[in-house]
């Protein structure tokens, strides 16, 4: 798709960059966020100050097949039916032959690092981060903020909204686009392609007047 397109149904971005219908059978969601992440899961997770989710179920590093490149590659499902993933910590899977397990990570920083998180450099990799969020309310007025290093794909609640095709760095709100969030819970499927050496990405959601979300409350479970 190309970028007159994206910019067509919302989203704004630079550089290359493959969207699909971001405003239609996305669903409605209102939320308010708040605060920084609280680790205990028991008393319920939030945005960080800034809005951005840093509490994540993660499934990685999934080695990519050699030869073929990576900005095809994210279009293409590693797991299958990816966009409808809803794991837990422990949930297994098997992939291109190797069984992977997906564990619950916070993230340090405003965004997530694969390979902080994994304590190991993984070149030409894939991975998966899933987070669920509950809204009290229904929010048709909300833009998603992202960015990745390298190419990216994001669902949320199982529609393919957002896949970016090209190698660059981190840039925190690097694309925007506007969502619709339903009331109750909400789930986001956010694929990362590591070409070489960085492997990152971030994410949050913004008001109609540029304000970050901070009350919405994470869940790491369906």
């Amino acid at each position: 798709m190309s970028e007159l397109l994206a910019k067509q149904i919302g989203w704004k971005s630079g550089r290359r960059l493959f969207a699909k219908a971001f405003f239609t059978g996305v669903g409605l969601v209102v939320c308010s966020l708040i605060g920084a992440p609280d680790v205990r899961a028991e008393d319920g997770m939030k945005p960080d100050a800034d809005g951005y989710i840093r509490n994540w179920v993660m499934l990685a590093p999934i080695p990519l097949p050699p030869g073929r490149q990576a900005g095809d590659l994210v279009i293409e499902e590693q797991v299958t039916n990816e966009a409808k993933l809803q794991p837990k910590a422990g949930d297994t899977v098997k992939v291109y032959g190797k069984e992977l397990t997906w564990q619950n990570i916070t993230a340090s920083t405003k965004y997530f690092d694969f390979n902080a998180l994994l304590k190991s450099v993984n070149d030409h990799a894939a991975g998966y981060m899933v987070t669920y969020f509950e809204c009290d309310r229904e929010m048709s007025d909300v833009t998603m903020a992202l960015g990745s290093n390298d190419q990216a794909r994001l669902y949320l609640n199982g529609k393919d909204i957002y896949a970016f095709q090209d190698a660059r760095t981190l840039e925190l709100d690097a694309d925007k686009g506007k969502v619709r969030l339903k009331k109750g819970v909400n789930v986001v499927v956010f694929k990362v392609i590591n070409e070489q050496n960085s492997w990152q990405g971030s994410m949050r959601f913004l008001d109609k007047t540029g304000a970050p979300v901070t009350d919405l409350k994470i869940k790491l479970s369906p």
